[in-house]
Parts: C-alpha cells; structure tokens; sequence
C-alpha cells in the first residue's frame, strides 16, 4: 500500500479510539451548548429591541418573549438529557430541532453573524446521529469502527477547514496587505486588552510577525495536520495556545471552536473510561433512554 493510501486508512477507516474520541467530542458538544443556551440574552432584552432597536425594513422574528424562553427551555432539558446520555430518538430530534430554531431566532436579530457558533449545529446532528456514547453504547446501534473513524475524520477536518476558512477570507479581503500589521496593530490599539494595548504602543514590526504568522497558522493547519497526523496533539496544542493568544490581547474567545482540541487531538482516548463510569450512575442512563430504534 502506498504512503498516501496507508494515511487515508489511518485516518478514515482504523483511527486509533475513534468511539472514545466521539464520546468526550458528544461532552464537549453538549457542555458548549448548554453554556451558550444559558448565556444568550433573556426574552424581554429581545422583545425591546425587537420595537425599539431593530433598524427599519428589517423583518422582524416572530417568537414573542414567552414563546423564546419556551423554546429556550426545550433546548436546555433537552441537550442536556443527550449530554448525560439519554438516547431516545425524541430527545435527539427534539435537542436538534428546538437548538437550531434557538439559534434562527437568537441570529435573526444581526444576521451579519448567522453562522458565528453554527458549528455546535453540525456536531450535534452528526454526533446524535447514531449512540456515540463511546463505553456506555448500545451495541446495536453503536458506529462500525469503520464509521466512527470516518465520524472523527470529519470533524477533525471540520476543525482544520474553520482555520483554512478564516486564513483564505483575510487574504480576499485585505489582500497581502494584511500582513503589513496594520490591521492588528490597530486592533490591539483599540479594541485589545490590556496586554493589547501595551503591545500597540511597541514597534510595528512585532504586529507584522505575529500577523504573518497567525495567517500562516491558519492556512497550513490542515496540510499540518495530514502530514503530522502522528503528532496531530501537538497541533492542538498549537491551536489551544493561538486561541489563548488572541484572548490575552484581543478578547475575542473562540471557546466554542477551539474547545474541540481538547477531545479531538488533545486528550488520551482512554480519558472517556473515566467519564463513562461517571455517566453510569446517571439517571438518564436508565432504560427508558436505551430505546432508540
């Protein structure tokens, strides 16, 4: 077998702890949505600005605030039950369908930013697709592991294809010129932390470098990440620090992408032993949530 051909097996077909993998990236998923659900606005803050701030010929969302915390309430309970376990094919589809109408709603109000988190979205369904709770998995219903490693795949790549998305959209905006440093020399000026604004005030060729090597980081991650596959926990600990980076000088946190690190590079696949035999004392995980044909 060819040198690529043995990658794209490793890779896709025998990925070393993909169920593993898939069962702390589901906690992951679950524990990014309930805090993001916790931490959107209330129903009354929407409903004034739903009269009051809404530029004119915007059409409006049509959930009043009753019916949004409503809704805001089925998509806790029921991420939250799928987080923990529960496998029932109500809750999954309900945990789907009330976040992404949650999510509709929430961006309706600056649709500039429609698909700022929609990552959560796509891992859910992907991961609530079939059981991925790793250890704790019916066995009928459980990932090949054929299937598990392409699962992992794809969202490993996902992951890589966010910072070759990003990368790409600097370069068509700002063109080479970008990494003059000028834009986040700026940035660091006016919007940064602290640390930021310190940074600002020093020579501007250190805003060139870290400009040059943040649009670097961001393009040839994915290339990083096929041909260092065996070492691909060093490149999320890269990511873990680049994402560090930018909050102690921007504060602008990517948490809900860049905690995917953790459970798909970062931590040891044997890691969620440890977190099933937590979950099993669950009471979601009785069987009235093992029913999922």
């Amino acid at each position: 077998m060819s040198r690529s051909g043995a990658l794209f097996r490793q890779i896709f077909v025998d990925q070393e702890g993909a169920h593993e993998r898939l069962a702390l990236a589901r906690l992951t998923t679950g524990a990014a949505i309930l805090r993001t659900i916790w931490k959107l606005p209330p129903g009354e803050a929407l409903e004034r600005y739903r009269f009051d701030g809404a530029p004119s010929g915007r059409s409006r969302p049509m959930l009043d605030a009753r019916q949004y915390e409503a809704l805001r309430g089925v998509a806790f309970i029921s991420v939250a039950a799928w987080t923990l376990g529960c496998e029932q094919a109500g809750v999954r589809f309900a945990a789907n369908a009330a976040f992404a109408a949650l999510q509709r709603h929430v961006a309706h109000f600056d649709q500039r930013a429609w698909n700022y988190n929609s990552n959560l979205n796509l891992a859910l369904l992907m991961l609530s697709v079939t059981d991925t709770r790793g250890s704790l998995a019916d066995p009928d219903r459980a990932p090949s592991p054929e299937t598990a490693s392409a699962m992992m795949a794809a969202l490993q790549l996902y992951y890589a294809w966010v910072y070759l998305q990003s990368g790409v959209a600097k370069l068509r905006v700002g063109g080479l010129g970008w990494l003059d440093g000028r834009t986040l020399h700026g940035s660091w000026a006016e919007l940064g932390t602290r640390l930021g604004r310190r940074l600002a005030r020093t020579d501007r060729r250190l805003a060139v470098s870290a400009s040059a090597l943040s649009l670097l980081f961001e393009l040839l991650f994915p290339v990083a990440l096929l041909c260092a596959w065996r070492h691909r926990e060093w490149l999320g600990a890269v990511s873990l620090t680049f994402h560090a980076a930018v909050k102690a000088t921007l504060d602008i946190s990517f948490w809900h992408h860049a905690s995917y690190a953790v459970p798909l590079f970062l931590l040891p696949a044997r890691t969620e032993h440890a977190v099933s035999a937590a979950l099993r004392f669950s009471p979601l995980l009785t069987r009235r949530c093992h029913n999922v044909r």
